[in-house]
């Protein structure tokens, strides 16, 4: 049995189910019209990682969507770690907590026509880290990621059809990701992690503008100065990262992983090791943090 395919127990509404039984309205407004919030967390041997900083921006996403989820973070914490306990596996554990407006009782985008409390859903399934750590390649989208104008992007919503867009345009590529420009042309994240670059001993990444502003982009720039690197959030170009020393990708649901080429163009100098010396480091330093933190089930 393929790990996706194992019939984990999730949460619904109040409810712990299989996930092969678990059912929401079709009035929903996550279905309906992709309106709510949500939070990848995983479980690591038996411990939450990182779990209060994940209720925390879940939080920040549903005051600036006007969301109700009808509990604290505290209640919102206890939904976790009890999904998490009602599962045999207790690690390669991965979860989407998500919350929407809730039922509608006809279809329609004003909040108005919403009746009844707030969706709440933890999705959980058996996945490892999702890339190859032997390093990925990207391609360019042309798709943008949206301005703060339009959409800011700080809002862990759950209308991701942006970055589907760009996704399928790596599929057709054959590529593992895409990378996403903003609207002027500097690079944002790919479709679905942020991205690093090391040049000149600097870690660099874009500026926290047109991204979701993520846990595991944090804790790498804290590890920055451990390994002599100085931390760097920019404007930054295709330029900066297909002329680094080394580059790669992060985030809760692949952890790190090594960009070998963006466009067909290689990183990094010509039969240099894969990942390099210094994603390596911050890859066995992220190791030996998600070996030792995290909340205990």
């Amino acid at each position: 049995m393929e790990p996706a395919d194992i019939d984990t127990i999730v949460y619904v509404n109040g409810a712990l189910v299989r996930k092969s039984k678990a059912v929401i309205s079709i009035y929903d407004s996550g279905f309906c019209h992709g309106d709510g919030a949500y939070e990848g967390i995983r479980l690591y041997d038996g411990r939450v990682f990182r779990l209060e900083d994940h209720i925390k921006r879940m939080f920040e996403a549903l005051k600036m969507l006007d969301i109700d989820p009808g509990v604290d973070e505290v209640g919102m914490s206890q939904i976790v770690l009890d999904t998490f306990r009602a599962n045999e596996q207790r690690t390669d554990l991965h979860m989407r907590l998500q919350v929407t407006r809730g039922r509608k009782r006809v279809t329609g985008m004003n909040p108005k026509l919403n009746v009844g409390p707030a969706s709440i859903v933890a999705f959980v399934d058996v996945k490892p880290p999702i890339f190859d750590k032997s390093g990925i390649t990207l391609i360019t989208s042309s798709i943008r990621r949206a301005s703060p104008n339009v959409m800011d992007a700080k809002i862990h919503h759950v209308n991701q059809l942006n970055q589907i867009m760009a996704n399928i345009e790596a599929n057709r590529q054959g590529a593992d990701e895409a990378v996403m420009l903003d609207d002027r042309g500097f690079v944002a994240e790919t479709n679905s992690t942020t991205m690093f670059a090391v040049k000149n001993g600097e870690l660099m990444t874009p500026k926290p503008t047109y991204i979701v502003v993520g846990i595991t982009r944090g804790i790498l720039l804290d590890l920055a100065p451990e390994l002599d690197l100085i931390p760097r959030e920019d404007d930054l170009s295709l330029y900066d990262f297909i002329t680094a020393d080394e580059a790669f990708i992060c985030g809760t649901v692949g952890e790190l992983v090594p960009i070998k080429s963006i466009d067909g163009k290689p990183i990094g100098t010509k039969g240099a090791p894969m990942p390099g010396p210094f994603t390596q480091a911050l890859m066995r330093r992220y190791k030996a943090i998600t070996d030792t933190e995290g909340t205990v089930l």
